[in-house]
């Protein structure tokens, strides 16, 4: 029997019937528990929720914990206790650092172990660390100093895309500045060039310290007004920037960034903007994302990257499935966020009919009935994320179309939420 046949069946002997502790319960977090379950594994979701309306992967979880996934030495010995074998982070930078430290006290395996998350999850570090890997990066000016408008300031050490706003004049940059701070738990704040250019999500999968390009997406941005952050409608697969990522020049500088943040495993994505041939990263992401695109490269690929980071949460092996990573996507694929705007969502219609389509692969449902959306635009407000394929921009502006059409989500007063006002700018994007 070939070595690498020997090596996935030990890794399957190895997670088979053990337990697999979870930190976080939010929608989000059941996507663990289900790919989990498929590998024979038992579930536990923790975190500190005792209303499980509000961490309702507790419901779904073999077991489930009040126990805050941040206290480490309460999850320690509960652990310890219940034999668990096996820790992942849930969505969130925090989770990854509590569990690479809950492993590390435990002896088990975490796709974080070797990596430098100071640096990653520090705008400021993380900066200092591009340009060391000869990675361009966006022009960054200092509070109190002469700046040249726009300018996006942010947290330095925040993710999610929390507290960050774009200002135009210096009044914005005061109320921007307090906002970023309020969010930042260093108390730093990153004033950088706003840059127009296309936005890029690159998608590295690292396994015994060797990358693999494992997606390249174009980030579509909408731009809702002053004062507040532009949000993606649309993440098309694979990416026009594709082959500046896969020249020989980006692919060196990436890997030497990389490997300088001590990742030996994992997953670590770049939000890019895309200038002639740079690829300027600004916000990177050692963790699952909200996009999920482990969803895209399953149905291309047959790769799904959270199906590795269980893995070797429990073997200490991402597996073999990482070889067959492809960013030449021989289809096209798409995510479409839906996003909604302020009211409370009293109800659904239209979900069912657009899961029978086609075309469609997945769709992660981010709010239920009884939701209240309260800003006029923000992350919070995407309702649903809906993954597809397409074999080509014509079939796939009809699938959008369709989508649109069938959707709908009311508020108290019988209006529909759902903001369609982005709707030609996404179709114009795709011509």
């Amino acid at each position: 029997m070939p070595s690498n046949e020997i090596k996935i069946l030990n890794a399957v002997y190895m997670i088979q019937n053990k337990k697999l502790l979870i930190l976080g319960a939010y929608r989000t977090e059941i996507e663990i528990v289900d790919v989990a379950r498929k590998k024979g594994l038992y579930t536990i979701v923790t975190d500190n929720h005792d209303n499980w309306d509000d961490a309702p992967a507790k419901k779904v979880a073999d077991e489930a914990w009040n126990i805050s996934w941040s206290d480490i030495e309460s999850l320690k010995l509960k652990c310890m206790e219940e034999g668990v074998g096996g820790v992942m982070a849930g969505f969130s930078e925090k989770r990854v650092i509590c569990a690479k430290k809950l492993c590390s006290e435990l002896g088990l395996h975490f796709y974080a172990e070797s990596s430098n998350l100071d640096v990653i999850t520090d705008k400021f570090l993380f900066k200092k660390a591009c340009k060391e890997a000869e990675v361009p990066v966006p022009c960054e000016y200092s509070y109190g100093n002469s700046i040249k408008y726009p300018v996006i300031v942010k947290p330095a050490d925040n993710g999610g895309s929390r507290g960050i706003t774009v200002c135009y004049t210096e009044e914005e940059l005061h109320e921007a500045y307090k906002l970023a701070m309020s969010f930042s738990d260093s108390k730093e704040v990153i004033i950088e060039e706003y840059i127009v250019a296309d936005e890029t999500m690159s998608y590295f999968v690292v396994s015994d310290g060797k990358c693999y390009i494992s997606a390249m997406c174009d980030r579509y941005m909408y731009y809702f007004g002053n004062g507040i952050t532009q949000l993606p409608i649309g993440y098309m697969y694979p990416s026009a920037h594709l082959d500046s990522l896969m020249s020989k020049d980006n692919v060196a500088r990436f890997e030497k960034l990389i490997s300088s943040l001590g990742i030996k495993n994992g997953l670590i994505a770049f939000q890019s903007f895309a200038r002639g041939n740079d690829l300027i990263p600004f916000d990177p992401t050692y963790r699952l994302d909200g996009t999920m695109t482990y969803h895209v490269t399953e149905a291309v690929n047959n790769v799904n990257v959270l199906s590795m980071l269980i893995d070797y949460s429990m073997t200490g092996t991402m597996s073999n499935q990482v070889i067959y990573e492809n960013p030449r996507f021989e289809t096209l694929a798409f995510q479409l966020p839906i996003l909604l705007g302020r009211g409370k969502i009293t109800k659904i219609n239209g979900l069912d009919r657009i899961k029978e389509m086609d075309d469609v692969i997945h769709i992660f449902q981010c709010h239920e009935v009884g939701a209240e959306m309260t800003k006029p635009a923000d992350f919070s407000q995407i309702f649903c994320r809906i993954h597809m394929t397409a074999p080509n921009k014509d079939q796939l502006k009809e699938d959008i179309l369709t989508i649109y059409n069938q959707i709908s989500v009311q508020d108290e007063h019988g209006n529909d939420m759902v903001i369609r006002t982005v709707i030609d700018e996404l179709l114009n994007k795709l011509k």
